[in-house]
């Protein structure tokens, strides 16, 4: 972290740093709106909301926001971010340097139940890409407080159109913080063990079918890449099971938290946190819904890896294209040197799938297998930005995608629908389910 390619990407890390530590900050001033609401209201109102317990309820939301900011301060508390926490005297970028709007790719935001955001306006949050799967995320842009309150005339000026745009990147933002944060439940704790068993299982047991016939010392040779490994669970329990795997994540908010969990994090429940404090619709109940303690992690990294027989493991920070692409195939790299591509809830991440779907294909050696599994939330879908090179976003239904891996050289098999949710709150009162595809594919011809 300490070298960068360029003034943009540092300024892209010491952004993502100082949105973690704004953290308290905002969310404070979110629950503080909530606040100013209920004392806005008539006195006999008041007191029948008193009789509930919602004054009560505000403050121990603020006592859970400043648990989650315990947990971002030991994650900071390191020389590495020093560097980036900004200082009131540094002056602001300056460079006329802008990241793409879907430069951070946090995929695990879109498709998350704070649905990657889903507000009820789908469309507005769906590009963060951080493109969740979250469900929340969709309702989460109807929950933040654009927390400046300033009223416009028609004269409105640059200072004050900087401010919206300021704002409106600070709540985005804080979005896939709290995306994140829900991310931790499903990669991290005992709560996420129903949608790890449903996602993660079937691709590991994949795996294993095809390299069944090996030893424990040919199998630590073979190389799985999981692109998009978010926190990194997946590619862990990859290594686990005897592999050289490697997780690749572009989104800096993933990265970030990845690090934390899988090489400073050495005690089982080491943390507890309140990722569902954010949103208060859709919770049966305060204390076992909105309030829920979530203890982190459920099992350390380092333990997962203590049986013996494990694979060595590496984490990749960059743009999949990028790094496993063309531009490494010129250098000699990458290209069949895999003995596996797992891509779990990856591939809606695609801006060309044809492209993923090629370079997937190069990768593969050709006794490689690829495990897919997940649903087609396509990240760009009606996105107005194009790829540095111009591309516009593709968007393919899952006959389309299989009938397009056919045609790039990919024999499918396995082929099945697992229903499955993606960092949903247990017991709540909205659910959103996917019908996720999985399916194995091995290499059957060179692609056009």
């Amino acid at each position: 972290m300490s070298q960068f390619d360029s003034p943009e990407e540092r300024h892209h890390w010491r952004s993502v740093v100082n949105a973690f530590d704004h953290y308290m900050r905002y969310h404070l001033s979110a629950n503080q709106a909530r606040r100013m609401s209920f004392l806005s209201l008539k006195s006999e109102d008041k007191i029948l909301l008193d009789s509930l317990g919602y004054r009560d309820k505000l403050n121990a939301v603020d006592e859970a926001i400043r648990r989650n900011a315990e947990f971002i301060d030991e994650m900071l508390d390191d020389p590495l971010f020093n560097d980036f926490l900004i200082q009131d005297h540094e002056a602001p970028f300056e460079n006329g340097a802008q990241l793409y709007p879907g430069d951070d790719h946090n995929h695990s935001q879109s498709h998350s139940q704070d649905h990657h955001s889903h507000s009820h306006d789908q469309d507005q949050d769906r590009h963060s890409h951080s493109h969740s799967h979250d469900p929340d995320d969709h309702a989460q842009t109807s929950t933040t407080h654009g927390h400046t309150h300033s009223h416009q005339t028609d004269n409105t000026t640059s200072a004050s159109k900087e401010t919206r745009l300021e704002q409106r990147e600070s709540d985005s933002s804080q979005d896939k913080i709290r995306s994140t944060l829900r991310s931790l439940v499903r990669d991290w704790s005992a709560e996420g063990a129903e949608e790890r068993r449903a996602c993660y299982d079937p691709c590991l047991q994949a795996l294993q079918r095809h390299y069944q016939r090996l030893s424990v010392v040919e199998k630590n040779r073979v190389k799985v890449l999981v692109p998009g490994c978010g926190l990194g669970r997946l590619a862990l329990e990859i290594a686990a099971r005897g592999f050289a795997s490697e997780g690749n994540e572009f989104s800096v908010y993933q990265l970030l938290v990845s690090n934390y969990m899988l090489n400073q994090v050495t005690t089982p429940h080491q943390h507890t946190i309140y990722p569902h404090v954010h949103s208060w619709s859709n919770h049966l109940t305060t204390q076992n819904h909105l309030l829920r303690p979530i203890s982190i992690p459920d099992v350390a990294a380092s333990d997962l890896l203590s049986a013996g027989n494990n694979g060595p493991f590496s984490l990749s920070a960059g743009d999949f294209e990028d790094i496993y692409g063309p531009k490494a195939w010129e250098n000699g790299e990458q290209r069949g040197s895999w003995g596996a591509v797992v891509t779990c809830f990856f591939l809606d991440c695609a801006r060309n799938v044809v492209k993923y779907l090629r370079i997937i294909h190069e990768l593969l050696a050709e006794d490689g297998i690829w495990i897919n599994i997940g649903p087609l939330l396509w990240h760009y879908e009606n996105s107005p930005v194009t790829s540095p090179e111009g591309e516009g976003s593709i968007e393919l239904s899952l006959d389309e995608v299989k009938a397009l891996a056919r045609k790039i050289g990919f024999e499918m098999n396995d082929e099945k629908m697992i229903p499955t949710t993606y960092t949903s709150i247990a017991e709540g009162m909205l659910e959103y389910r996917y019908n996720a595809a999985f399916w194995t594919a091995t290499k059957c011809k060179p692609p056009p």
